[in-house]
């Protein structure tokens, strides 16, 4: 639970959100049971269904949200799982997957039923028409955010633009549709459903490019993986892409570590970050995400005066401070 949400309305809608999950993942399946519950109490940011809250809490219709945010959460859970698939992860957030644990099918076929959950509880929010047609674009868009980036691994030609793709389907999309479909369901003018869109795309930019120098930046006790991960199985995040579009002395090295795909395992992902820092790739990459952030904080201070305003300031001073 996000430490800026500590506000006592919010606070309490992030645990009936929590009890709300805990009790929908109990499926009647007992290994999808037992697995979607150890998803869940993983732990996580919930990040999501925050955002979801507050921009609900800004028409007032907080205390109808919560089975929507939970469903927020629950997407959110699915795709992680099959990231895992993909990725071929063996751990996440510092606990063995359930690709590892069972299978690659096994792990799937629990990610699917999440999902099949989330959608089930969305088709019976108000204006759930709208809402569903919302997440069907949601769906294919990061469906595309992941082909295209099992397409570009180890490709050091990659562009700031090409990246973008990436993560604005990968993970801005998400948080822009938690803030969406928080304003679609509390009945909001699509003026305002915009404005809240926008600003949860920006706050999702922000957050990934975080992730992502983060994954350079901390050590694997923090992040719950090694350091580096990305790197090692060849994603192109912007500190890298940002030194890449550099000449120095280093710059064949750093080519050869990636292309030949990190021969030596971990002690070359390391050398590689070490170049990559030494190029200014982490400052650099900071100067994007505080662009976004800027743009998503411009927005909220141009809201009508709402009750919950100031807390959504509040979490744009988080995301600018936080280290995990």
């Amino acid at each position: 639970m996000l430490s800026f949400l500590k506000v006592h309305a919010v606070k309490k809608k992030l645990e009936e959100v929590e009890a709300y999950l805990d009790q929908v993942l109990h499926f009647e399946h007992p290994e999808i049971r037992e697995f979607a519950l150890r998803t869940l109490h993983a732990g996580g940011k919930r990040v999501r269904p925050s955002l979801t809250i507050l921009t609900a809490s800004m028409f007032k219709n907080e205390d109808n949200i919560v089975p929507l945010a939970a469903a927020m959460e629950l997407l959110h859970m699915a795709s992680l799982i099959h990231d895992d698939v993909v990725d071929e992860a063996d751990t996440r957030r510092g606990a063995a997957t359930i690709n590892v644990l069972k299978s690659n099918r096994y792990a799937i076929h629990v990610g699917d039923y999440i999902l099949a959950e989330a959608i089930d509880i969305i088709s019976k929010q108000q204006n759930a028409d709208r809402l569903l047609a919302i997440m069907g674009v949601l769906s294919a868009e990061m469906s595309l955010g992941e082909v295209e980036q099992l397409r570009t691994t180890y490709d050091i030609h990659q562009t700031i633009e090409d990246y973008n793709y990436r993560i604005d389907r990968k993970t801005a999309l998400l948080m822009a549709t938690s803030c969406q479909a928080a304003a679609v369901a509390s009945g909001a003018s699509d003026e305002e459903i915009e404005r809240f869109y926008k600003i949860g795309y920006n706050l999702g930019m922000n957050f990934q490019i975080e992730d992502d120098i983060l994954d350079m930046t901390q050590d694997a006790k923090k992040l719950g993986k090694p350091a580096g991960s990305d790197l090692a199985r060849g994603i192109m995040t912007l500190p890298t892409i940002l030194v890449l579009q550099k000449d120095f002395a280093e710059k064949t090295e750093l080519i050869r570590l990636i292309e030949e795909r990190f021969p030596n395992g971990q002690a070359d992902v390391e050398r590689a970050i070490n170049i990559v820092i030494a190029q200014n790739g982490i400052q650099e990459a900071e100067v994007f995400a505080e662009n976004y952030l800027k743009d998503a904080e411009r927005d909220i201070v141009a809201l009508p005066e709402y009750p919950m305003k100031k807390v959504l300031l509040e979490g744009v001073d988080f995301l600018r401070g936080r280290a995990f």
